[in-house]
């Protein structure tokens, strides 16, 4: 029975991870299948020969590394643009004393519940008053706004000690030199979770990528995807290439960082200072 409870929590686990990855494994074995293997009854895993024909088709026939500039484009900004918002909105949300504050707080979290396809109208002729349609900063600027980073950072900031502050200022800093000298060091494992989650929605974002963006050269890869898609047949291998090179960004981003990434939400779901 011991051995029952100490290995059985790790073959769950792992079999969920299996289960998990296998969607992954299938689009990354199709993308290099033949199309006569795609459609073979029963379905093959190995397939008779392995081809980079669609991946050929992917990047010659259409303008994918254009899609993928431009993602890459709007996700590191979104990713910056969000640190340094909601890092000052959590500092003054958390650690700064004035009238209104909580009041405002929960203004902010009922706005956090709402959909974001909720926004998408408001969202529209905001960017058509500014002149913002058809642009990277019309597509990144409501991503950098996204009220769920200052939730996130501001519960971990108030949990660090009140006494680390207090010494800063003894010592003679200012706010902002308590954020950047006390604050900020003390939260990078959870600036790294909060920038590898802001960077994969910016570049798996859709929804509002489709209505902002029109014009053919800056549309972002989750809209390029998209225009893979015929009108009156679907091929998949060139659709499932077009995927799997879309993924390996965000696959690659986790894997050099997922030691801060465990760190940090360990670190912002328990409360602890690292």
């Amino acid at each position: 029975m011991k051995w029952i409870k100490r290995y059985l929590p790790y073959v769950i686990m792992y079999g969920i991870a299996f289960l998990w990855v296998i969607p992954i494994l299938w689009m990354a074995d199709t993308a290099f299948k033949p199309t006569a293997d795609i459609f073979s009854i029963p379905p093959k895993w190995i397939p008779s020969h392995f081809t980079l024909e669609h991946v050929r088709r992917l990047f010659s026939e259409w303008p994918f590394v254009r899609w993928l500039l431009n993602s890459l484009i709007v996700a590191t900004s979104v990713t910056f643009g969000s640190l340094i918002v909601s890092t000052l909105a959590a500092f003054s949300f958390s650690r700064l004393r004035w009238r209104g504050r909580d009041a405002l707080f929960m203004v902010l979290l009922v706005f956090m519940l709402l959909p974001w396809q909720v926004n998408v109208i408001p969202l529209f002729f905001t960017m058509t008053k500014f002149g913002f349609l058809n642009t990277y900063q019309g597509v990144a600027l409501p991503m950098m706004a996204m009220p769920i980073g200052v939730f996130l950072l501001r519960q971990f900031f108030i949990n660090i000690p009140r006494d680390l502050e207090d010494a800063a200022r003894i010592d003679g800093c200012s706010s902002l030199g308590v954020l950047f000298r006390v604050i900020i060091p003390v939260s990078k494992p959870v600036f790294a979770a909060f920038g590898v989650y802001m960077f994969n929605f910016a570049w798996n974002e859709f929804f509002w990528s489709m209505i902002c963006l029109r014009k053919a050269q800056i549309v972002t890869l989750p809209v390029g995807l998209k225009l893979l898609q015929g009108a009156f047949e679907i091929d998949y291998g060139l659709i499932l290439a077009g995927a799997f090179a879309a993924s390996l960004p965000s696959m690659l981003v986790f894997l050099f960082l997922r030691r801060q990434i465990i760190r940090g939400f360990t670190l912002a779901g328990s409360g602890t200072k690292g």
